[in-house]
């Protein structure tokens, strides 16, 4: 327990930091002064509002020593499912490829669209089959294949699909990628957005991408300043552009606040293809904030407007989360994998492990469960 001589030396040392850092809050504030003049009010307007989002690769997770299984399935809103694979660390990658082209999945067509032949073609994050046991720094290749199949699918599903209304596709995260190689990011955008223009044009339906998240550095970093400087807690619904320059300001790597128009450095195929904004859906002062992408797309046809007056609408319905997009909450609640649905993935790999198993081997197995049935080496999640 601290004594008083010791709470003392603290609170000085505490009190001196404090000053110190004053001078940071300041200049935060001095930064963030400039948006007040730029918060613009939301709007409600309808429109049909859906999200594709993949289940959580690194909670759903089934484990049986040495067995290790990782289900990667991407959801919508609605609870279709649009993407479904397991995965394991130590399975041929070759093999895994080769499947893409074969069912034609989400990312086989998006593959075959980008000129593509292989995984590790279109990130450096997929080892290459022939050096996949030499790269112990890359174990978690599985993620970077969920992510990209929920890419896909959001290529697919507005490159292939038809739209019965103007429709909102809301991501779960930004609009932004750094596990594509190259170009290819940029690439598919470019696909996307003819392909968008195509809907208009065949049966005037029109298309709007977001991406939102819980947080961001950048809310992080400027959030206190944002509230003192009176910037976002005015009564209602608002939304503010953050200058790309305060991005980076935050951000590690510079490439990842750069929008399309600015210069890129030598060789650097990759581009920004969200506009980041901060917004407020909630109508009291100090209602959650949140950092929201929008497809620079709507930028150049001055639609951003448009777009969050129909994020509101599905915002303000958002529940359990309070104004959070409800579209949003209803694909997790989708894409999670427990319960009755994380039971019966693992009994299926339990049946899986008894297929290839003699009846010797088999009764050794149950025995062997009953035995660990109070420990965790059977275990969902972890």
């Amino acid at each position: 327990m601290l004594d008083a001589e010791q709470q003392r030396v603290l609170a000085q040392a505490i009190q001196r930091l404090a000053e110190a850092d004053r001078a940071k809050l300041d200049a935060l504030r001095q930064e963030v002064r400039s948006l007040r003049n730029s918060v613009r009010p939301i709007q409600p307007r309808t429109v049909t509002a859906i999200s594709l989002m993949a289940t959580d690769g690194g909670e759903n997770v089934v484990q049986f020593d040495p067995y290790l299984l990782v289900p990667v399935r991407v959801v919508d809103s609605y609870g279709k499912p649009h993407f479904l694979d397991v995965l394991s660390p130590t399975m041929d990658i070759r093999q895994l490829n080769e499947t893409q082209f074969e069912q034609q999945t989400p990312l086989g067509i998006l593959m075959s669209d980008l000129e593509v032949r292989s995984l590790w073609e279109l990130s450096r994050f997929i080892p290459h089959p022939d050096t996949q046991n030499e790269l112990p720094s890359r174990p978690r290749w599985w993620q970077v294949y969920r992510d990209l199949a929920e890419w896909a699918v959001l290529y697919q599903y507005i490159t292939r699909n038809q739209f019965a209304a103007d429709t909102l596709l809301v991501r779960d995260g930004f609009l932004r990628s750094l596990i594509f190689n190259g170009d290819l990011f940029a690439r598919m955008w470019d696909r996307i957005r003819e392909a968008v223009e195509q809907h208009y044009r065949r049966a005037r339906r029109r298309l709007f991408v977001v991406g939102v998240a819980k947080r961001s550095k950048v809310l992080d970093r400027y959030h206190l300043a944002l509230v003192m400087e009176g910037v976002l807690v005015q009564p209602g619904a608002r939304y503010v552009r953050i200058p790309p320059a305060m991005e980076q300001q935050v951000y590690r790597w510079t490439q990842y606040g750069r929008l399309p128009d600015e210069n890129t450095s030598e060789g650097s195929g990759y581009r920004v293809v969200g506009a980041l904004y901060l917004a407020k859906f909630g109508p009291r002062r100090y209602d959650p904030i949140y950092p929201v992408d929008v497809w620079t797309y709507h930028l150049e046809r001055n639609e951003v407007d448009e777009v969050f007056s129909y994020l509101l609408a599905d915002a303000q319905v958002g529940f359990p989360l309070a104004y959070y997009p409800l579209c949003l909450q209803k694909a997790h609640e989708q894409a999670n994998l427990s319960g009755l649905e994380g039971d019966m993935l693992q009994q299926c790999v339990l049946d899986a492990i008894r297929a290839v198993m003699n009846s010797d081997e088999a009764s050794a197995l149950e025995a062997f469960r009953m035995q660990n049935r109070r420990g965790r080496r059977f275990s969902y999640g972890q």
